[in-house]
């Protein structure tokens, strides 16, 4: 399970790496309305929070994501690239005893097993990178990928 579960989620995420190369350095600051995340700030949202709910299924220990300083997309690309591995690595190293253990989410008090972390995990990444794809189209990308094999 957790090996088809990582695969899964690293489809996305290469396709999420793949849609931030189409955004122009000076994008980086994009917010579609006032009080918006900035397209920079939504993709390290993304991969942020991914690694929070992994390192939280894998350890029980919960920090929020750390807020990086970014002026371009490059930037953001380097950031989202390093948490994409870590992650990666964290969610190799997951057991079947890891997707059984019952961790708590103190923000919320949510107290689930490891496994409905990946989850998710998937469901927050899916969500966001819908809204990523409507962020680039309006800064004039015209071809975003949406599958990958």
């Amino acid at each position: 399970m957790i090996e088809k579960s990582l695969k899964d989620w690293l489809k996305h995420r290469r396709i999420l790496e793949e849609l931030l190369k189409t955004v122009k350095e000076e994008d980086a600051d994009f917010k579609p309305w006032d009080g918006a995340m900035s397209l920079g700030e939504l993709a390290l949202h993304i991969a942020g929070w991914a690694d929070t709910f992994i390192t939280l299924a894998k350890t029980g220990e919960f920090s929020k994501p750390e807020k990086y300083q970014f002026k371009t997309m490059s930037e953001v690309r380097e950031a989202v690239h390093l948490l994409t591995e870590k992650t990666a690595a964290t969610y190799s190293s997951l057991t079947a005893e890891d997707l059984e253990a019952v961790r708590t989410f103190p923000i919320s008090d949510f107290k689930f097993p490891g496994k409905v972390y990946l989850k998710i995990i998937h469901d927050h990444e899916v969500h966001h990178k819908g809204q990523l794809y409507v962020y680039a189209r309006m800064t004039g990308v015209e071809k975003v990928t949406f599958f990958r094999n």
